[in-house]
């Protein structure tokens, strides 16, 4: 009986007394990661844009449907991110949803910038997903909608 209490009470002070390694949580991941992303963008880094996304990537934006990496990359993220000059990007109501490997992330963007020459000031909603494979968190899907504004909250 004596043994049996001895045990539990010295795993117990063996666990307590180990140096505890906080680990950053799977969103902190996932934001670090969407972090990346917007510097690659706004900074022409167009090798790190390129390496966080995944092969398989889906992408909406309004009337455009792009499928797989190579039309994602040459169609529209490419061009479009070498096209703007002067690119200053706001990201809002940045939201992160997590089930295991895949995260779901929702924000409102504002990017200023001049594009062939024009200037442009595009406000909209941008859906992100985002799946962890082979230990490193990929963009699977885009969507961009225009954006939304809210009812009055007096009605």
């Amino acid at each position: 009986m004596h043994c049996s209490r001895w045990i539990p009470t010295t795993l117990l002070a063996l666990v307590h007394a180990a140096p505890l390694t906080a680990q950053p949580s799977q969103e902190a991941e996932v934001r670090a990661a969407v972090e990346r992303y917007n510097q690659a963008f706004v900074g022409k880094d167009l090798v790190t844009l390129k390496s966080l996304l995944a092969p398989d990537i889906v992408l909406y934006e309004h009337s455009v449907r792009n499928i797989g990496l190579d039309d994602v990359w040459e169609h529209h993220l490419a061009p479009e991110a070498q096209a703007f000059r002067d690119a200053n990007a706001e990201f809002t109501d940045l939201r992160v949803w997590l089930s295991g490997d895949i995260a779901l992330v929702t924000r409102q963007y504002r990017i200023q910038a001049t594009m062939n020459d024009r200037p442009i000031d595009a406000r909209g909603n941008e859906t992100m997903g985002w799946a962890r494979r082979d230990g490193n968190w990929k963009v699977i899907h885009i969507h961009y909608s225009h954006p939304c504004p809210r009812p009055p909250t007096d009605r």
